[in-house]
């Protein structure tokens, strides 16, 4: 079976302190940076190997105005995967425009916490010997577990941080806001990602710390934002730096950012979105603090009482109910689903028998319709959410199953997690692998392929384990397997 990505849950530092605090006695004494010439600015270097520990690589970015003879602001990144060139990806648009050197992990990824420091540790001491970097002005951001190993590297690193930008996940276990390390945090995360609620309770727990601290909620996945949700949070780290004096006031940039929130509030209160509205409203009067811009933007000057007078709106408190509600329902589908998969474990009812009665009982088809129905955002997403859930627990205890060796019920958990799959998702082509796997083991060949079939046109792009996986030796030798194998091949140019 294929081998999981996992929601990855807070993990405890406190086995990692000793490491990392010889890693920040040895980056005190590194050498002065060397800017090495092979590096293009304005290109992305997909692996930068690490002189002092090759084992260890990582993707960079130069903004095409980058020269060696003065100090860059710099955002390390960590992707659960170990994927640089897609984290540099996602936040390359906004290093171009606001002069910023990317550096992703290649090696750090979802799984034990020090496997990732010790590749943040590699990659933080060849970046300072590389490059000249603007310590002040150093930034870490991860998506999903990455996000976490984001929260430890001012840890890693031995500075406090200029930011920290967390992508739909929150701090690794043992950090709170007030011992971040950072001076200040942006969260980003889709409303249909699994730990939206994680983030939304991130957010008010930043709230005590006096931490400056934004969170944008999108109409997205578990994924990494897009191009325009990054640039935003590296926007607001630009101001919040001229803020403390880390670059220079630019009134022009300060005011374009600002004015987008302005804009953006008006057109929600325009839709009848008053909560939004007064969200980006609140959030433009905390960032212009101390900016003094209302010359800039007189709108300035009024937005306590616009924030006010929306957040006593009968629209507002209907918002908030209604989210309320949602949170409601959400506890009650879990508890829903984790009663009905019992009808999969009934020793003489259960297996692949009990699928249609489980998916009856808990309304996967009408979650389904609610998620591309035409509901608010809000509703749509956390029908997703839920579906999510479902999906991921299902296939979590098929993972059990199977290696107890219960392929029926471990068929029926993965029949399941693929009848609440949503079309596109990450999840979904790994969910077909893992039934062709199941399929095969227990004899089925003609639906092993058709699994194996699907997993392919649906984005599984594992040759290696396609060709050696064990599981699928029921099917190696069928013109059908061979067929599926040339198929990726093709697709991958190989």
């Amino acid at each position: 079976m294929v081998t999981r990505t996992v929601m990855t849950p807070p993990t405890r530092l406190s086995v990692l302190v000793a490491l990392i605090a010889a890693s920040a006695a040895a980056l005190a004494s590194a050498p002065r940076p060397v800017l090495s010439q092979a590096l293009v600015p304005g290109r992305v270097v997909e692996s930068v190997p690490c002189a002092a520990s090759p084992g260890f690589s990582y993707a960079l970015y130069l903004p095409a105005a980058f020269e060696g003879s003065r100090r860059w602001p710099v955002l390390v990144l960590f992707d659960p995967g170990a994927r640089g060139p897609l984290a540099v990806e996602a936040f390359r648009e906004a290093a171009e425009v606001h002069g910023w050197v990317l550096a992703a992990s290649n090696d750090s990824r979802n799984g034990p916490l020090r496997e990732s420091v010790l590749a943040a540790q590699a990659l933080w001491k060849d970046l300072r010997e590389r490059l000249p970097v603007d310590e002040r002005r150093v930034y870490a951001s991860g998506f999903s577990g990455g996000s976490r190993v984001a929260s430890v590297f001012p840890r890693v690193a031995g500075l406090t941080l200029a930011g920290v930008i967390g992508c739909g996940a929150g701090l690794a276990g043992g950090i709170e806001p007030a011992s971040l390390g950072a001076a200040a945090y942006f969260g980003l995360a889709g409303l249909r990602d699994f730990n939206y609620p994680e983030m939304t309770a991130l957010d008010r727990a930043f709230d005590p710390s006096g931490l400056p601290h934004r969170f944008f909620y999108f109409d997205g996945s578990h994924a990494w934002p897009d191009a325009g949700a990054c640039a935003r949070a590296v926007g607001w780290m630009e101001i919040e730096a001229m803020k403390r004096g880390l670059r220079p006031v630019d009134r022009e940039k300060a005011g374009a950012f600002l004015r987008r929130e302005l804009d953006e509030a008006d057109a929600f209160e325009a839709a009848g979105c008053v909560f939004w509205a007064a969200e980006r409203l609140a959030a433009a009067a905390r960032l212009a603090e101390g900016l003094g811009l209302g010359d800039v933007l007189p709108a300035l000057a009024g937005l306590a009482g616009r924030v006010a007078a929306l957040e006593g709106s009968k629209e507002y408190a209907r918002f908030v109910e209604a989210e309320r509600k949602r949170d409601r329902r959400a506890a009650e589908f879990r508890q829903a689903f984790g009663d009905a998969f019992g009808a999969v474990e009934d020793a003489a009812t259960g297996g692949r028998a009990a699928v249609p009665a489980v998916l009856r009982a808990t309304g996967i088809a009408f979650l389904k319709k609610e998620a591309a129905g035409k509901g608010t955002v809000e509703d749509r997403a956390a029908a997703s959410r839920g579906l999510f859930d479902f999906a991921f627990a299902a296939r979590a205890r098929a993972a059990e199953l199977v290696g107890k060796g219960d392929l029926a019920r471990s068929a029926a958990y993965l029949d399941l997690a693929l009848a609440a799959c949503e079309e596109g998702l990450p999840m979904e082509p790994a969910l077909h692998y893992d039934r062709a796997c199941v399929a095969a083991r227990a004899g089925d060949r003609e639906l092993a392929l058709r699994h194996l079939g699907l997993a392919v046109d649906k984005g599984f792009t594992n040759l290696g384990l396609l060709e050696t996986d064990r599981d699928l030796d029921a099917v190696r030798d069928s013109a059908g397997f061979r067929e599926i194998v040339e198929r990726l091949r093709r697709r991958r140019g190989t």
